[in-house]
């Protein structure tokens, strides 16, 4: 009876690590990649994308900075799941640099990370939602 336990023990283990390898695959379209490439996403959406020190609208924008449509854009390298804005969602990208009113600004917490822009309001998800060649997941 004890080893009956057991291995039925043993498969529940077994299903779930393969459920949250199945989970975090489709999820993830590069897994092994945390972000070390950025990529350029222009603003295409009608909002505004602040630049903010962590992935929730309730922190701290750094400097102030607002990006804005349709020519600002965000060096973007990997997403997290953060706050959610509205209904869009909760993607958010971490962000190196902006490019803003024409002037290339390298983006820097006040702990020396980087930032963080809201998915919906850069790209509509755009890059979190491409495969092949999505941002991975930080």
């Amino acid at each position: 009876m004890t080893r009956a336990i057991r291995a039925l023990g043993a498969l529940a283990l077994a299903g779930a690590s393969i459920l949250g390898a199945t989970s975090q695959a489709s999820a993830d379209p590069n897994p092994n990649n945390h972000g070390s490439n950025p990529q350029l996403a222009t603003l295409t959406t009608q909002y505004h994308a602040g630049v903010y020190s962590c992935p929730y609208a309730d922190c701290s924008k750094i400097d102030d900075l607002t990006l804005a449509p349709p020519n600002d854009q965000a060096f973007v390298d990997c997403w997290v799941s953060g706050g959610t804005v509205g209904t869009t969602g909760d993607v958010w990208y971490r962000t190196s640099a902006v490019i803003a009113s024409g002037n290339y600004l390298d983006v820097y917490t006040p702990s020396g990370g980087p930032g963080w822009t809201y998915g919906p309001y850069v790209d509509g998800d755009l890059r979190f939602r491409m495969s092949p060649g999505g941002l991975p997941h930080c």
